[in-house]
Protein backbone atom coordinates (compact mmCIF):
# COMPACT_ATOMS: atom_id res chain seq x y z
CA UNK A 1 0.00 0.00 0.00
CA UNK A 2 2.95 2.49 0.85
CA UNK A 3 4.59 2.02 -2.44
CA UNK A 4 1.44 2.73 -4.36
CA UNK A 5 0.68 5.58 -2.88
CA UNK A 6 4.25 7.09 -3.28
CA UNK A 7 3.90 6.15 -7.15
CA UNK A 8 0.59 7.77 -7.16
CA UNK A 9 2.42 11.14 -5.82
CA UNK A 10 5.01 10.56 -8.33
CA UNK A 11 2.76 10.25 -11.19
CA UNK A 12 0.87 13.45 -9.83
CA UNK A 13 4.23 15.82 -9.49
CA UNK A 14 4.78 15.20 -12.95
CA UNK A 15 1.57 16.04 -14.16
CA UNK A 16 1.60 19.12 -12.06
CA UNK A 17 4.96 20.14 -13.72
CA UNK A 18 3.59 19.59 -17.32
CA UNK A 19 0.35 21.69 -16.20
CA UNK A 20 2.34 24.19 -15.06
CA UNK A 21 4.66 24.22 -17.82
CA UNK A 22 1.94 23.99 -20.52
CA UNK A 23 -0.12 27.20 -18.79
CA UNK A 24 2.81 28.92 -19.07
CA UNK A 25 3.34 28.52 -22.40
CA UNK A 26 -0.36 29.62 -23.18
CA UNK A 27 -0.32 32.59 -21.31
CA UNK A 28 3.04 33.84 -22.78
CA UNK A 29 1.41 33.36 -26.47
CA UNK A 30 -1.68 34.44 -25.69
CA UNK A 31 -0.15 37.75 -23.97
CA UNK A 32 2.94 38.32 -25.48
CA UNK A 33 5.70 40.95 -24.10
CA UNK A 34 8.51 40.38 -22.41
CA UNK A 35 7.24 40.10 -18.76
CA UNK A 36 5.33 36.65 -19.93
CA UNK A 37 7.73 35.09 -22.31
CA UNK A 38 10.46 35.72 -19.30
CA UNK A 39 8.16 33.92 -17.20
CA UNK A 40 8.17 30.97 -19.67
CA UNK A 41 11.84 30.85 -20.30
CA UNK A 42 12.53 31.35 -16.44
CA UNK A 43 10.18 28.46 -15.69
CA UNK A 44 11.58 26.05 -18.49
CA UNK A 45 14.99 24.96 -17.07
CA UNK A 46 13.38 24.54 -13.69
CA UNK A 47 10.71 22.51 -14.88
CA UNK A 48 12.71 20.34 -17.11
CA UNK A 49 15.35 19.88 -14.15
CA UNK A 50 12.70 18.65 -11.96
CA UNK A 51 11.01 16.38 -14.92
CA UNK A 52 14.92 14.73 -15.21
CA UNK A 53 15.03 14.59 -11.80
CA UNK A 54 11.88 12.53 -10.97
CA UNK A 55 13.37 9.52 -12.87
CA UNK A 56 16.97 9.95 -11.70
CA UNK A 57 17.56 6.88 -10.14
CA UNK A 58 18.38 7.16 -6.41
CA UNK A 59 19.89 3.38 -6.52
CA UNK A 60 23.26 4.91 -8.45
CA UNK A 61 24.39 6.51 -4.84
CA UNK A 62 25.87 3.93 -2.25
CA UNK A 63 26.61 5.19 1.41
CA UNK A 64 29.41 3.24 3.49
CA UNK A 65 29.80 3.63 7.23
CA UNK A 66 33.16 3.83 8.43
CA UNK A 67 34.43 3.05 12.31
CA UNK A 68 37.39 2.63 13.71
CA UNK A 69 36.50 0.35 16.02
CA UNK A 70 33.07 -1.57 17.47
CA UNK A 71 33.90 -1.51 21.08
CA UNK A 72 34.16 1.61 23.36
CA UNK A 73 33.88 2.48 27.02
CA UNK A 74 31.20 4.67 28.38
CA UNK A 75 32.18 8.13 27.97
CA UNK A 76 34.40 8.21 25.25
CA UNK A 77 33.96 9.74 21.82
CA UNK A 78 32.71 7.97 18.62
CA UNK A 79 33.72 9.03 15.38
CA UNK A 80 31.66 7.95 12.26
CA UNK A 81 32.31 8.23 8.52
CA UNK A 82 30.01 8.32 6.64
CA UNK A 83 30.90 7.91 2.63
CA UNK A 84 28.64 8.49 -0.26
CA UNK A 85 29.63 8.02 -4.26
CA UNK A 86 28.04 7.75 -7.24
CA UNK A 87 28.24 7.02 -10.86
CA UNK A 88 27.11 10.44 -12.42
CA UNK A 89 27.58 13.83 -12.28
CA UNK A 90 24.20 14.68 -12.41
CA UNK A 91 23.26 18.01 -10.41
CA UNK A 92 21.58 17.39 -7.00
CA UNK A 93 20.88 21.41 -5.33
CA UNK A 94 20.43 18.96 -1.36
CA UNK A 95 20.96 15.35 -0.18
CA UNK A 96 19.48 14.89 3.09
CA UNK A 97 20.98 11.60 4.79
CA UNK A 98 19.76 10.31 8.41
CA UNK A 99 21.73 7.59 9.70
CA UNK A 100 19.00 4.83 11.39
CA UNK A 101 20.92 4.71 14.65
CA UNK A 102 18.31 2.66 17.32
CA UNK A 103 15.89 4.54 19.14
CA UNK A 104 17.87 3.78 22.33
CA UNK A 105 21.01 5.73 21.43
CA UNK A 106 18.60 8.83 19.91
CA UNK A 107 17.25 8.80 23.63
CA UNK A 108 20.09 8.45 25.53
CA UNK A 109 22.40 10.80 23.59
CA UNK A 110 19.44 12.95 22.59
CA UNK A 111 21.61 14.17 19.40
CA UNK A 112 20.42 14.32 15.47
CA UNK A 113 21.56 12.16 13.48
CA UNK A 114 20.27 13.72 10.13
CA UNK A 115 22.87 15.86 7.66
CA UNK A 116 22.19 17.84 4.71
CA UNK A 117 24.03 18.13 2.34
CA UNK A 118 25.04 20.27 -1.06
CA UNK A 119 26.71 17.49 -3.42
CA UNK A 120 26.03 19.63 -6.68
CA UNK A 121 28.24 17.70 -9.49
CA UNK A 122 30.60 15.58 -6.95
CA UNK A 123 30.45 12.36 -7.60
CA UNK A 124 31.97 11.59 -3.92
CA UNK A 125 31.22 13.13 -0.52
CA UNK A 126 32.91 12.47 2.72
CA UNK A 127 31.40 13.86 6.07
CA UNK A 128 32.04 12.76 9.54
CA UNK A 129 29.67 13.07 12.81
CA UNK A 130 30.84 12.59 16.77
CA UNK A 131 28.56 11.21 19.55
CA UNK A 132 30.72 12.64 22.43
CA UNK A 133 30.39 10.82 25.33
CA UNK A 134 28.11 7.71 24.71
CA UNK A 135 26.05 6.49 26.81
CA UNK A 136 26.63 2.60 28.13
CA UNK A 137 24.59 -0.25 26.13
CA UNK A 138 24.67 -2.12 22.90
CA UNK A 139 23.38 -0.09 19.57
CA UNK A 140 22.52 -0.55 15.94
CA UNK A 141 22.64 1.47 12.89
CA UNK A 142 20.56 -0.67 10.81
CA UNK A 143 20.17 1.68 7.45
CA UNK A 144 20.44 5.21 6.12
CA UNK A 145 17.35 7.52 5.16
CA UNK A 146 18.65 9.60 1.53
CA UNK A 147 15.99 12.42 0.49
CA UNK A 148 16.56 14.87 -2.23
CA UNK A 149 14.20 17.05 -4.78
CA UNK A 150 14.15 20.14 -6.88
CA UNK A 151 14.27 23.95 -5.45
CA UNK A 152 10.64 24.44 -5.32
CA UNK A 153 9.75 21.10 -3.46
CA UNK A 154 7.37 20.17 -6.46
CA UNK A 155 9.80 16.79 -6.76
CA UNK A 156 10.58 14.73 -3.67
CA UNK A 157 12.37 11.70 -3.47
CA UNK A 158 13.45 9.39 -1.31
CA UNK A 159 15.38 5.62 -0.59
CA UNK A 160 16.16 3.93 2.09
CA UNK A 161 19.65 1.46 2.04
CA UNK A 162 19.93 -1.04 4.41
CA UNK A 163 23.39 -1.44 6.21
CA UNK A 164 23.81 -2.84 9.53
CA UNK A 165 26.39 -1.80 11.90
CA UNK A 166 26.44 -3.14 15.92
CA UNK A 167 28.73 -1.29 18.56
CA UNK A 168 29.06 -1.93 22.17
CA UNK A 169 29.78 0.80 24.60
CA UNK A 170 30.86 -1.15 27.71
CA UNK A 171 30.21 0.53 31.03
CA UNK A 172 33.28 2.18 32.83
CA UNK A 173 35.20 2.03 35.83
CA UNK A 174 36.81 3.59 38.76
CA UNK A 175 39.88 2.18 40.24
CA UNK A 176 38.59 1.07 43.67
CA UNK A 177 40.96 0.06 46.76
CA UNK A 178 39.00 -3.44 47.59
CA UNK A 179 39.82 -5.10 50.95
CA UNK A 180 38.70 -8.38 51.27
CA UNK A 181 36.68 -9.42 54.71
CA UNK A 182 38.06 -11.74 56.62
CA UNK A 183 35.11 -11.75 59.52
CA UNK A 184 32.47 -9.90 60.98
CA UNK A 185 31.87 -9.09 64.15
CA UNK A 186 29.49 -6.85 66.82
CA UNK A 187 32.05 -3.95 67.12
CA UNK A 188 33.49 -3.85 63.33
CA UNK A 189 35.11 -6.07 60.87
CA UNK A 190 38.50 -6.96 59.90
CA UNK A 191 40.13 -6.70 56.39
CA UNK A 192 42.94 -8.62 54.41
CA UNK A 193 45.02 -6.54 52.80
CA UNK A 194 47.12 -8.76 50.77
CA UNK A 195 46.55 -10.60 47.58
CA UNK A 196 44.39 -13.73 47.81
CA UNK A 197 46.39 -16.25 47.89
CA UNK A 198 45.93 -20.03 47.73
CA UNK A 199 47.94 -22.92 49.54
CA UNK A 200 49.41 -24.50 46.32
CA UNK A 201 50.93 -27.10 48.06
CA UNK A 202 47.63 -29.13 48.58
CA UNK A 203 44.98 -29.59 45.79
CA UNK A 204 42.14 -30.52 47.48
CA UNK A 205 40.11 -31.28 44.14
CA UNK A 206 40.38 -31.27 40.30
CA UNK A 207 37.80 -29.19 38.09
CA UNK A 208 37.39 -28.33 34.63
CA UNK A 209 40.50 -25.52 32.99
CA UNK A 210 39.38 -21.72 33.21
CA UNK A 211 41.45 -19.26 31.37
CA UNK A 212 43.62 -17.38 33.20
CA UNK A 213 44.78 -20.50 35.29
CA UNK A 214 48.48 -21.55 35.56
CA UNK A 215 49.94 -24.02 33.27
CA UNK A 216 51.58 -25.41 36.62
CA UNK A 217 48.20 -25.73 38.34
CA UNK A 218 47.21 -28.57 35.35
CA UNK A 219 46.53 -32.23 36.46
CA UNK A 220 47.77 -34.22 34.24
CA UNK A 221 46.64 -37.72 34.97
CA UNK A 222 43.26 -36.78 35.12
CA UNK A 223 43.81 -34.47 31.95
CA UNK A 224 44.95 -38.24 29.90
CA UNK A 225 42.18 -40.54 32.81
CA UNK A 226 39.15 -37.95 31.05
CA UNK A 227 40.57 -36.37 27.77
CA UNK A 228 39.56 -33.28 29.03
CA UNK A 229 41.99 -30.63 30.53
CA UNK A 230 41.78 -30.76 34.56
CA UNK A 231 42.95 -28.16 36.69
CA UNK A 232 43.90 -28.82 40.50
CA UNK A 233 42.05 -27.13 42.94
CA UNK A 234 43.66 -25.71 45.73
CA UNK A 235 43.15 -24.88 49.48
CA UNK A 236 42.51 -21.18 50.15
CA UNK A 237 44.13 -19.81 52.91
CA UNK A 238 41.02 -17.57 53.38
CA UNK A 239 37.70 -17.69 51.12
CA UNK A 240 37.08 -14.17 49.46
CA UNK A 241 34.64 -15.00 46.68
CA UNK A 242 32.21 -12.90 46.04
CA UNK A 243 28.60 -12.82 44.39
CA UNK A 244 27.41 -9.39 43.09
CA UNK A 245 23.31 -9.01 43.04
CA UNK A 246 22.48 -6.17 40.80
CA UNK A 247 18.67 -5.21 41.19
CA UNK A 248 16.89 -4.76 37.99
CA UNK A 249 14.13 -2.40 39.11
CA UNK A 250 13.73 0.48 37.04
CA UNK A 251 14.85 3.41 38.32
CA UNK A 252 16.47 6.77 37.20
CA UNK A 253 19.90 5.76 39.26
CA UNK A 254 20.54 2.49 37.53
CA UNK A 255 23.51 3.27 35.30
CA UNK A 256 25.47 4.56 38.83
CA UNK A 257 24.92 1.01 39.87
CA UNK A 258 26.28 -0.77 36.91
CA UNK A 259 29.36 1.60 37.10
CA UNK A 260 29.72 0.63 40.44
CA UNK A 261 29.06 -2.87 39.81
CA UNK A 262 31.86 -2.75 36.62
CA UNK A 263 34.41 -0.90 38.96
CA UNK A 264 33.92 -3.58 41.93
CA UNK A 265 34.06 -6.48 39.81
CA UNK A 266 37.69 -5.26 38.31
CA UNK A 267 38.88 -4.28 41.67
CA UNK A 268 38.23 -8.04 42.92
CA UNK A 269 39.75 -9.65 40.01
CA UNK A 270 43.03 -7.86 40.72
CA UNK A 271 43.25 -8.36 43.95
CA UNK A 272 42.99 -12.24 43.31
CA UNK A 273 39.53 -13.41 44.45
CA UNK A 274 36.98 -14.71 42.45
CA UNK A 275 33.94 -12.86 41.82
CA UNK A 276 30.19 -13.70 40.09
CA UNK A 277 27.23 -12.16 39.14
CA UNK A 278 23.52 -12.29 39.57
CA UNK A 279 20.70 -10.20 38.50
CA UNK A 280 17.13 -10.61 37.90
CA UNK A 281 14.82 -8.92 35.25
CA UNK A 282 13.22 -10.15 31.85
CA UNK A 283 15.69 -12.76 32.43
CA UNK A 284 17.52 -14.87 34.93
CA UNK A 285 21.14 -14.02 34.62
CA UNK A 286 23.89 -15.86 36.63
CA UNK A 287 27.32 -16.43 36.08
CA UNK A 288 29.17 -18.01 38.55
CA UNK A 289 32.06 -17.07 40.30
CA UNK A 290 35.63 -17.32 38.54
CA UNK A 291 38.52 -15.30 38.44
CA UNK A 292 40.77 -14.27 35.41
CA UNK A 293 40.64 -11.85 32.34
CA UNK A 294 37.90 -14.13 30.69
CA UNK A 295 35.43 -13.77 33.40
CA UNK A 296 36.38 -9.63 33.15
CA UNK A 297 35.63 -9.70 29.59
CA UNK A 298 32.32 -12.02 30.24
CA UNK A 299 30.43 -9.61 33.03
CA UNK A 300 31.89 -6.69 31.40
CA UNK A 301 29.40 -8.27 28.19
CA UNK A 302 27.06 -8.49 29.99
CA UNK A 303 26.96 -5.27 31.68
CA UNK A 304 26.96 -3.44 28.68
CA UNK A 305 23.94 -4.72 27.73
CA UNK A 306 21.74 -4.88 31.29
CA UNK A 307 18.47 -3.20 31.64
CA UNK A 308 16.65 -1.87 34.21
CA UNK A 309 13.70 -3.77 33.48
CA UNK A 310 13.18 -6.25 36.34
CA UNK A 311 8.59 -6.33 36.57
CA UNK A 312 9.01 -8.70 39.55
CA UNK A 313 9.96 -6.89 43.20
CA UNK A 314 13.25 -7.53 44.64
CA UNK A 315 11.98 -9.08 47.62
CA UNK A 316 10.34 -11.22 45.92
CA UNK A 317 13.47 -12.21 43.71
CA UNK A 318 15.40 -12.77 46.90
CA UNK A 319 12.82 -15.40 48.25
CA UNK A 320 13.08 -17.37 45.19
CA UNK A 321 16.53 -17.65 44.47
CA UNK A 322 18.68 -20.03 46.52
CA UNK A 323 21.77 -19.46 45.46
CA UNK A 324 22.46 -16.75 48.36
CA UNK A 325 22.44 -18.93 50.94
CA UNK A 326 25.49 -20.65 49.83
CA UNK A 327 27.93 -20.65 52.75
CA UNK A 328 31.27 -20.40 50.50
CA UNK A 329 30.46 -16.89 48.96
CA UNK A 330 30.02 -13.54 49.86
CA UNK A 331 27.09 -11.56 48.86
CA UNK A 332 27.38 -8.26 47.81
CA UNK A 333 23.71 -6.92 46.90
CA UNK A 334 23.54 -3.28 44.96
CA UNK A 335 20.30 -2.14 45.31
CA UNK A 336 18.78 2.02 44.61
CA UNK A 337 16.39 1.94 46.62
CA UNK A 338 14.86 -1.09 49.33
CA UNK A 339 11.82 -2.32 51.00
CA UNK A 340 10.99 -3.42 54.20
CA UNK A 341 10.35 -6.96 53.11
CA UNK A 342 14.22 -7.70 51.18
CA UNK A 343 15.65 -5.78 53.68
CA UNK A 344 14.23 -8.66 56.19
CA UNK A 345 15.31 -11.17 53.66
CA UNK A 346 18.57 -10.01 53.41
CA UNK A 347 18.51 -10.12 57.29
CA UNK A 348 17.77 -13.59 57.17
CA UNK A 349 20.63 -15.07 54.72
CA UNK A 350 23.05 -12.70 57.01
CA UNK A 351 21.72 -14.61 60.16
CA UNK A 352 22.34 -18.30 58.06
CA UNK A 353 25.23 -17.45 56.48
CA UNK A 354 26.70 -14.68 57.24
CA UNK A 355 28.67 -12.07 55.21
CA UNK A 356 26.23 -10.05 53.40
CA UNK A 357 27.43 -6.43 52.31
CA UNK A 358 24.31 -4.15 51.30
CA UNK A 359 25.27 -0.95 49.09
CA UNK A 360 22.19 1.52 48.45
CA UNK A 361 23.38 3.90 45.05
CA UNK A 362 22.16 6.75 44.59
CA UNK A 363 22.43 9.56 41.72
CA UNK A 364 25.05 12.51 41.76
CA UNK A 365 22.70 15.01 42.71
CA UNK A 366 20.25 12.74 44.50
CA UNK A 367 20.07 12.66 48.63
CA UNK A 368 19.27 9.69 51.14
CA UNK A 369 15.66 9.62 51.86
CA UNK A 370 14.91 9.22 55.66
CA UNK A 371 14.63 5.45 54.98
CA UNK A 372 17.41 4.63 53.29
CA UNK A 373 19.24 6.09 56.46
CA UNK A 374 16.79 4.12 58.82
CA UNK A 375 17.78 0.69 56.41
CA UNK A 376 21.17 1.42 56.32
CA UNK A 377 20.94 1.29 60.23
CA UNK A 378 18.84 -1.75 60.44
CA UNK A 379 20.89 -3.36 58.63
CA UNK A 380 24.04 -2.97 60.36
CA UNK A 381 22.46 -3.65 63.52
CA UNK A 382 21.21 -7.40 62.13
CA UNK A 383 25.15 -8.00 60.92
CA UNK A 384 24.76 -6.33 57.65
CA UNK A 385 27.91 -4.81 56.42
CA UNK A 386 26.19 -1.50 54.67
CA UNK A 387 26.53 1.43 52.88
CA UNK A 388 24.95 4.27 50.76
CA UNK A 389 26.97 5.71 47.74
CA UNK A 390 26.87 8.57 45.89
CA UNK A 391 27.49 8.84 42.30
CA UNK A 392 31.62 10.05 42.57
CA UNK A 393 32.19 9.08 45.94
CA UNK A 394 32.54 5.14 44.79
CA UNK A 395 36.48 5.43 45.36
CA UNK A 396 36.54 4.83 48.69
CA UNK A 397 33.61 2.11 49.01
CA UNK A 398 35.64 -0.18 50.40
CA UNK A 399 38.03 1.29 52.59
CA UNK A 400 38.15 -0.19 55.85
CA UNK A 401 37.86 2.70 58.45
CA UNK A 402 34.72 3.94 56.52
CA UNK A 403 33.09 1.05 57.65
CA UNK A 404 31.10 0.30 60.74
CA UNK A 405 28.12 -1.76 62.18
Amino acid sequence: MKKVKAKTAHVFQILFLLVLLTATYCYAMFQGGFVSWFLFGSLCPLVIYSLILSFYPLGSINVERELKQLEYLAGEKVEINVRITRNNFFPLFYLIIEDGASDKLKERSGQSFKMILLPLMKKEIQYRYVIENIPRGEYIFSHFVLKTGDLFGFIKKEKEEKQETKILVYPSYIPLIYEPFESHYEQGMTAIKDLVQRDTTMAVSVREYHPGDKFSWIHWKAFAKRNDIMTKEFEQRHNHDMLIVLDRSPNPSFEPAVLFAASTIRAILNKGAEVGLYSFGETRDYYPVSRGEFQLRRLNYYLAKVEDNASIPFHKVIEQEQLFYNPTTSCLFIVNQIDQAALENLCMINQKKGNVLLFIIKGKNEKATSWDLESIDYARRRGIVGKILYEGEFTGAFRRGEWAI
